[in-house]
């Protein structure tokens, strides 16, 4: 989570859909800075209070305060039978020493706070049919699915929120930076 005056609200979208077959697109990336309208692509940049956005060939960099980095990569999808023909791929990093003073929290968040893998109760799923997931993350988030519900888009209120929380001046020791990751390496073997 990161910290902005109540009033300040800079918003952007990497649309997957405005990707062309080259998998670049002038009008890619929209939204409001210092409440002003924009419209990004491929080899531009804007900038606005805390936010740099700078879009390379089919991925972009959003930069928050130079202490956070959201890299969204816009890429075909492979075998494409029906629904959208691209995807993104989105990762995210804390840069210097920022997820240490500003201790994240939520979802995402909790990944930077160590570099341990954080394995909690695990579905078992069926050779074939239907099947709806019940571990919802149990034991690798704090609490449980339901605390990190938020009432309405864009909110930034639920249990565990930092979102208003002021950054420490020093870091605090046990929280690594580095990326937020949920590749296989990190995930237990399961045999059967």
């Amino acid at each position: 989570n990161a910290s902005l005056p109540a009033s300040t609200w800079d918003v952007a979208s990497f649309h997957a859909s405005r990707l062309n077959e080259f998998n670049t697109g002038t009008d890619v990336i929209n939204g409001t800075c210092d409440g002003r309208p924009f419209v990004i692509g491929m080899g531009y940049d804007t900038s606005c209070s805390d936010l740099h956005i700078e879009m390379k060939f089919s991925s972009a960099i959003f930069k928050f305060r130079e202490e956070w980095a959201v890299t969204v990569r816009g890429n075909t999808v492979y075998g494409h039978i029906s629904g959208p023909a691209h995807r993104l791929d989105v990762s995210f990093s804390s840069i210097g020493d920022a997820a240490q003073r500003s201790l994240p929290h939520g979802i995402v968040g909790q990944s930077f706070s160590n570099n341990a893998p954080r394995v909690g109760k695990l579905d078992s799923y069926p050779k074939a049919g239907r099947f709806a997931t019940s571990a919802m993350a149990e034991g690798a988030i704090d609490g449980e699915a339901a605390m990190y519900q938020v009432t309405q888009p864009f909110d930034i209120d639920f249990v565990f929120s930092r979102f208003r929380a002021a950054v420490l001046t020093a870091p605090v020791g046990g929280i690594l930076p580095g990326k937020a990751s949920s590749t296989e390496q990190n995930l237990p073997v399961l045999l059967n």
